[in-house]
């Protein structure tokens, strides 16, 4: 059986990276409150720091998700 892997849109991930970075924002309720792991907003926060503009290369066009 293989294993269904949601993709998120690149606006998403910048969208919930630039509510990680606020003061006082914890990324394990954020992470809850959007369904996902928080260790996904820490390799998000990983990747744009270290290949900035070519981060998310691997992100769906059209998401099969509501966000």
């Amino acid at each position: 059986m293989k294993r269904k892997y949601t993709a998120f849109t690149k606006a998403f991930k910048q969208q919930t990276l630039d509510i990680a970075s606020q003061p006082n924002t914890c990324i394990a309720r954020l992470a809850r409150d959007l369904g996902i792991r928080r260790n996904l907003i820490y390799k998000w926060r990983e990747q744009l720091n270290t290949k900035q503009d070519k981060a998310f290369k691997r992100t769906a066009n059209n998401a099969d998700t509501p966000y």
